[in-house]
């Protein structure tokens, strides 16, 4: 495999992978990690904190990206007032399939009063790309979010367009027992024809979902409506900001820009955001 390019021939096995970490805060009130499983190509590295009341998690896939038949899981708990940042090591790539789509699972489980902040880098979908990809994140009274995702459609600065392939995308966010929002995005065929089409995403190449959930949503809602074009509405007390644009490094730095501005005047964290995403 080349630059992304692939054939029968050349395309590796495919792989099942999982990565999980749990977090407790001790008598002391300081946050430590309680468990941890790592399965090959998936890693999680734990660089030094920004802020020591923080620990930093670092998602890793060893195997250079995702191919079809690949099933990855990751799982993030975090005990009852525990906090934790969870990043992206590196955008994840997403290559050709010559059959079946990669899945992607990610569950995110909240105790009582905890924080979680979600942010892996940019998935990127090669032309032909398969990818069926979910998000369960559960949340107990009091546990507040912030957290999203960006989709890249296709390798643009190397002149690709989309042909085909196919996107099944999707949130499920409960608290406690009880589903407070739902998100499915499916594109079947995927390729450049639906994206341009205007109920759709109107010739965007790049498009990006943000959710926070906090014991202040109004507040949460006036800090987005001041971010220039992010679209973004209160459905059952969780803010969801979307961004569409047609140049990747110009919605980046506005989904960067939308981030800090949550988390500083939400949180009360500090503006500046993981090394990683200045990359």
């Amino acid at each position: 495999m080349e630059n992304g390019d692939s054939t029968r021939g050349l395309a590796r096995p495919a792989v099942n992978g999982r990565a999980g970490a749990a977090f407790a805060r001790d008598a002391d009130g300081v946050v430590r990690l309680k468990d941890l499983e790592q399965r090959d190509p998936l890693k999680i590295l734990f660089p030094d904190p920004l802020d020591e009341r923080q620990p930093v998690a670092v998602l890793v896939n060893t195997g250079g990206g995702i191919v079809g038949g690949d099933r990855l899981s990751t799982g993030i708990e975090l005990g009852p007032g525990a906090q934790a940042l969870v990043v992206g090591q590196a955008a994840e790539k997403v290559y050709r399939s010559w059959g079946p789509p990669a899945e992607v699972r990610n569950r995110l489980v909240l105790g009582a009063g905890a924080r979680l902040e979600w942010f892996p880098q940019e998935t990127i979908l090669f032309d032909r790309a398969r990818l069926d990809r979910s998000l369960d994140l559960r949340l107990e009274a009091g546990a507040t979010f912030l957290g999203g995702e960006i989709v890249v459609y296709g390798r643009r600065a190397r002149g690709e367009t989309l042909t085909g392939g196919s996107l099944r995308d999707g949130w499920a966010i409960r608290r406690g027992d009880r589903l407070v929002w739902l998100d499915r995005f499916v594109a079947d065929p995927l390729d450049d024809a639906l994206l341009d089409r205007p109920a759709l995403l109107d010739g965007a190449r790049a498009s990006a979902m943000m959710v926070c959930l906090a014991d202040d949503p109004a507040q949460a809602l006036e800090i987005a409506r001041g971010q220039a074009g992010v679209s973004c509405g209160i459905v059952n007390g969780v803010l969801v900001a979307r961004l569409l644009d047609r140049d990747v490094p110009a919605l980046r730095g506005r989904y960067c820009r939308l981030w800090q501005a949550l988390r500083h005047g939400i949180f009360g964290l500090p503006e500046g955001i993981s090394r990683l995403w200045h990359v």
